[in-house]
């Protein structure tokens, strides 16, 4: 009667209130997740969801069915979580969900350490847009996440780790940058200046892409979008071939080496990333989750 990814699946089509708009958001077919419920229910031997009513709910029985599944889960990761103490991290596993940028500037800081201290524990990363590794935390399909703030959820604590500068960068030849040098923290223009030229922007779901905007708004500037990317490094490489103006954080300069772009401060007090490692406030942190937790809190305060 259990089946694995029951749970996400039903709760998809209990958020969204119909199977195809929950299957567009699992990445799956209608007709896939459509089979997929009967086969349950036919298990069962009664109806989970309200197929008459739009929109679709879940039934007394699909009700009790979650609650059982969200027990055994529950069960489950106190199970994981006593053997993982009494093992004393000879074995176990962390699940770790990470935003892509901190995964690629960001976790050599950490992860290398971590294996190297528990060569037992299995780690595996799930990388997602920050909101998506929200969710998935919420719904303790993850362990920990390394994110970027804001987190809405009143599940999710979470401990700062640091925050960072974003920098507006222009391309070189540009008129609004002569000579002017690579790095500055004054901006030798007015920001009217930046109405109505070529960007380079994130999608707009993503947190930079959020900050971004304030920035635009606050300034009245509106941008000639040329393109939209889920990659703050092809943003950067981008912007740095000319073909656009882009923010980038600064731990992706930091990585990265572009003579031909000129990077400006924003304003740290209004615009900056601030970087997290968050946990479900009412799941048992495991003895290799509490580790990676307190690795990440010494390591990055001691690089500040």
């Amino acid at each position: 009667m259990y089946k694995e990814n029951a749970k996400i699946y039903l709760e998809a089509i209990s958020r969204f209130g119909s199977i195809s708009h929950a299957a567009k958001k699992l990445f799956i077919s209608q007709p896939y997740l459509s089979k997929f419920v009967k086969d349950i229910e036919s298990d069962v031997g009664t109806d989970l969801i309200n197929r008459e009513q739009n929109p679709i709910t879940l039934t007394y029985a699909g009700e009790r069915y979650l609650s059982y599944i969200n027990q055994i889960e529950q069960l489950y990761h106190k199970m994981e979580y006593e053997l993982q103490e009494i093992s004393n991290l000879k074995r176990g596993r962390l699940k770790i969900g990470i935003n892509p940028m901190l995964a690629s500037h960001n976790l050599y800081n950490i992860l290398p350490k971590f294996i190297s201290m528990n060569p037992g524990i299995e780690v595996e990363l799930i990388e997602d847009r920050s909101k998506q590794i929200e969710q998935l935390l919420e719904q303790k399909e993850i362990d920990i996440s390394l994110t970027i703030l804001p987190i809405d959820n009143d599940n999710i604590n979470y401990e700062i780790l640091y925050k960072e500068n974003i920098y507006l960068l222009i391309p070189g030849g540009r008129p609004l940058i002569e000579k002017t040098n690579i790095y500055s923290n004054d901006i030798p223009f007015e920001f009217s200046d930046l109405n109505y030229k070529k960007f380079i922007l994130l999608k707009s779901d993503m947190t930079l892409r959020k900050i971004t905007n304030q920035f635009l708004n606050d300034y009245k500037i509106t941008p000639q979008i040329v393109m939209e990317t889920i990659s703050v490094d092809n943003a950067l490489n981008l912007a740095s071939e000319g073909l656009g103006i882009t923010f980038v954080p600064e731990s992706v300069i930091n990585n990265n080496v572009h003579k031909n772009a000129h990077y400006f401060k924003l304003d740290t007090h209004k615009y900056n990333n601030t970087v997290a490692i968050a946990y479900h406030k009412d799941m048992p942190t495991s003895k290799a989750a509490k580790t990676f937790i307190e690795l990440a809190i010494r390591t990055f305060k001691s690089n500040k």
